[in-house]
Parts: C-alpha cells; sequence; structure tokens
C-alpha cells in the first residue's frame, strides 16, 4: 500500500513539476524545485508529501511559490491537493501560518535527502559521459582512494547532479556516512553557525563524514568568507583520506572569481565533464525514463522529442513527464497524432538551447544593441539610456547563467549583490509592464542565441 503511496506521488509530482519548469524563470526552477521529489500520496485526505533539501527551502514553496504550486497541483490531479513540505521525517511549517516551532532531526541522512530516482542503474550511458560515469562508478568502489577530489562539470541539466546522488546511494548502502549539499545551503549552514556561534558544531557535522558531495559549487563565487569554510573543510578531509565529489557548470579553467587555492586543489583529482548527449542517447534516455513511468509511447514520439528538447536531460524529463501525464489521463489511449498535436499545441521550444555564451557575450549584445560602450554599461553613470541596459545585463545573466548576484555586480564595475538583485527585480516588472522592453530582451537573446550557434 506504502508503496502505491510513493509511486503516486512520485507520478504527480513529477508532473507537476514538468509543467512549473515551463512557465518559471530557469534560475527559480533550479534553485528552489528540481531537488524535490513527491513522496507519499494520500488519496482519502488528498494530501502529498514532498520532500525537500532545507526548511529554508520549504517555507519559500510555501511563501513564495504556493499559487504556482497549488494552481498545476491542482490541474493535474484534477481536485484541490494540499502539499506538506517534508525535511527528513518531519513536516516543515511556514512561519506566516505556524508560529510554533518545528523540531528537525539532524541525521544528516535526513537532513539532505538523496532522489531515489537518480541511481547508476537508472543513469543512461552515452558517449558523451562515459568518462564521468565510469569516475563516478570507481570512487563508489574505492571512496577517499581511487580519484579524489573528484569534480562533474557540464551545462545545465546533463547529468551532473544524478552522479552526484548515485554515488551518494551506492556509499550509503555500504554502511558510509555521506552528505550531500548544493554549495546554496552550505553557505546558508555556515552563515548560521556564524551568526548563532555554533561553528563547532558545524565542523563537527561536516567533518565527521566517509564522503562529502557538493552541487553547484560555482554558487560560491562572489563569497569569500563561505570559500574559507569550504577550504578549510576539504582540508580536512582530504587529509583523512575522506572521500570528496563536486559539481560545476563551467571547466575549472573558468572558475577566475573562485579562490585559485580552492581550483588548484579541485585540479589535483579526476575532473570530467559531460557533454549534450547525442540523438540516439536521447531517445534512450526518454525510453528509459518512461519505463520507470510505466508509459508507452509510439517509436516516433520518442524521436520527436529527442528532436524538440535537445539541449539537456532536464528538459527531456520535463517534456516526456507532461506527455506522460497527458496519455496517462486519456487512459493510455492517445493516438499517435493526438500526441503530436499536443507537443506541437502545448510546448514552446524557441529558447531551450544552453547557453555556453560568457558574461562578456552578454554585455557585448546588450552594448550593442543600445548602442552604448562597455565602460558606459560598468560605469556609475545613473541615466536612463544607461541604466536600463545595465539592468538588462544583469537580468539576462542571472536568468540564462549560472552567476549569482555578487558575481554579476562584479563583473559590472563592483556593484554589490544587492543592486543586481533590484535590477533583475526591475526588468522583471518591464517584461510584464512594456511591450518595447520584452521585444528588446528577446532580441537580444535571440544575437546571444546566434553566439551560441
Amino acid at each position: 500500500m506504502n508503496e502505491n503511496k510513493n509511486k503516486k506521488a512520485q507520478e504527480i509530482w513529477q508532473a507537476v513539476l514538468g509543467k512549473i519548469e515551463m512557465k518559471v524563470p530557469k534560475a527559480s526552477f533550479q534553485t528552489w524545485l528540481k531537488d524535490t521529489s513527491g513522496v507519499a500520496f494520500d488519496e482519502q485526505n488528498s494530501t502529498i508529501n514532498v520532500k525537500v533539501n532545507s526548511s529554508f527551502t520549504a517555507q519559500y514553496l510555501q511563501e513564495r511559490m504556493a499559487g504556482i504550486i497549488e494552481r498545476e497541483l491542482n490541474n493535474v490531479s484534477g481536485k484541490t491537493v494540499q502539499v506538506n513540505y517534508l525535511q527528513g521525517s518531519e513536516i516543515v511549517r511556514s512561519s506566516k501560518t505556524d508560529s510554533t516551532s518545528t523540531t528537525i532531526k539532524k541525521d544528516p541522512k535526513n537532513i539532505f535527502p538523496l532522489n531515489p530516482n537518480y541511481t547508476f542503474d537508472s543513469f543512461v550511458v552515452g558517449d558523451t559521459n562515459q568518462l564521468a560515469f565510469a569516475g563516478a562508478q570507481a570512487v563508489s568502489s574505492n571512496p577517499g582512494i581511487a580519484f579524489n577530489p573528484v569534480v562533474f562539470y557540464s551545462g545545465v541539466g546533463l547529468g551532473k547532479t544524478h552522479l552526484l546522488h548515485a554515488i551518494g546511494h551506492s556509499l550509503r548502502n555500504q554502511g558510509k556516512n555521506v552528505l550531500y549539499i548544493t554549495s546554496e545551503e552550505f553557505t546558508n549552514q555556515y552563515i548560521a553557525s556564524i551568526k548563532n556561534q555554533t561553528t563547532e558544531s558545524f565542523r563537527v557535522n561536516f567533518r565527521n563524514v566517509d564522503a562529502l558531495l557538493i552541487d553547484d559549487l560555482q554558487f560560491l563565487i562572489g563569497k569569500e568568507q563561505t570559500q574559507e569554510g569550504f577550504f578549510h573543510t576539504f582540508n580536512e578531509l582530504h587529509m583523512q583520506n575522506k572521500q570528496i565529489v563536486v559539481a560545476l557548470d563551467r571547466p575549472l579553467s573558468k572558475l577566475d572569481v573562485l579562490e585559485p587555492r580552492i581550483t588548484s586543489r579541485l585540479s589535483g583529482g579526476l575532473t570530467a565533464d559531460i557533454q549534450k548527449p547525442s540523438y540516439e542517447t536521447r531517445i534512450a534516455i526518454l525510453q528509459s525514463k518512461a519505463s520507470t513511468l510505466e508509459v508507452q509511447l509510439p517509436n516516433n514520439i520518442y524521436e520527436i522529442m529527442a528532436k524538440k528538447a535537445s539541449s539537456n536531460i532536464r528538459q527531456l524529463e520535463g517534456v516526456l513527464n507532461r506527455v506522460a501525464a497527458w496519455s496517462q489521463f486519456n487512459g493510455n489511449k492517445a493516438t499517435s497524432n493526438e500526441l503530436l498535436n499536443f507537443i506541437s499545441n502545448d510546448f514552446d521550444f524557441s529558447y531551450q538551447s544552453v547557453p555556453t555564451f560568457t558574461s562578456e557575450d552578454v554585455i557585448k549584445a546588450v552594448c550593442e544593441h543600445f548602442s552604448i560602450t562597455k565602460d558606459q554599461i560598468k560605469g556609475k553613470q545613473r541615466r536612463k539610456n544607461f541604466l536600463i541596459p545595465r539592468q538588462i545585463v544583469m537580468y539576462v545573466l542571472r536568468e540564462e547563467t549560472s552567476m549569482s548576484l555578487s558575481a554579476i555586480g562584479k563583473v559590472l564595475g563592483n556593484r554589490d549583490h544587492s543592486t543586481v538583485l533590484h535590477g533583475c527585480l526591475k526588468i522583471s516588472e518591464l517584461i510584464h509592464s512594456d511591450d518595447n522592453i520584452k521585444k528588446q530582451i528577446f532580441n537580444i537573446k535571440d544575437t546571444l542565441l546566434e553566439i551560441n550557434s
């Protein structure tokens, strides 16, 4: 019975994520939703339990994204469903709706859960990820000995997180104490330990492990104090031959604003990149995911989806989740033509390539579009003809790259993160109220996509 509840929860929540991914900014989805998972669905009480990485994530989803989550959840399930967010085995209550404090279990295995779907068995190996997969298996067999540290890097949604979770599952099955965490949560924990004067507890939690797996390490850029904490944690674990695995969105050589002493230590182990999957690999991924969802689609549908969503695996999953959900809600009786119509009518693939352009590419494109110079866009003048282009650079970098607010500020004349955040919010508002601004941003993105191609 519990197994059915878990399976139903996974199906519903994956379908919801597939819908939301198409409607919210990429950065928002990756930060708050990509690592969530449905763990139990109670049809009688109309509730679904969703596992999150931290209480901070749960509160953000409850307070800032409740509307779109409830709407898509109701659309998928066909009725009103209440969401309970779990950290470990405890429900996390929003401070706005429940003033009582919730006790969260401090077992690291519960605080930082692994996605049950991300295992070695479910990872589809192709020509573009063979080295990374082999390296992941090697450190799972001989942690701290085979390769240490291990660095995976790739564009968004190509399997880095999957491999981190797969390593975590394998080591935990061997009885190892494994800590998986995003760099954002690592930062939150480190800052909290300083604020609450619990740095000793922080050191114990992060250094008494057999393996430390950190996702999206590039988000430490611009956070000098947190980099200091990571540096000392790395050194302590490495000296004890404890396994360290990190994931990045770019090669180490391009982490020019991360402290050199950190990149130097990371380069001392195995570095493996993951490229975009080939057409054949994309079809194999779709068929594997469809098998997990227990849905069968005509071969030509797999082929079309593989062509439409060619940029990354997460796009493939998002497309497949929606198609699978639609097919299941139609009793798995949808014809090939009906599925084709659904794909062509319901998806916008205009901007689905993984951007490989740099901050300088964005600055150059915006400068050329508005006929201004780089010095003017990076300068201090606040005239509207300089300020709006500057804020557009902030917005595009925030939405289309994984740069932190601090890193964006650094390339725009050493502005602070609050200025960048204000600029991003300003452009977000203008997009909805000013069609001219919206059109200009589309034109700039078109220019960048040409650079990318």
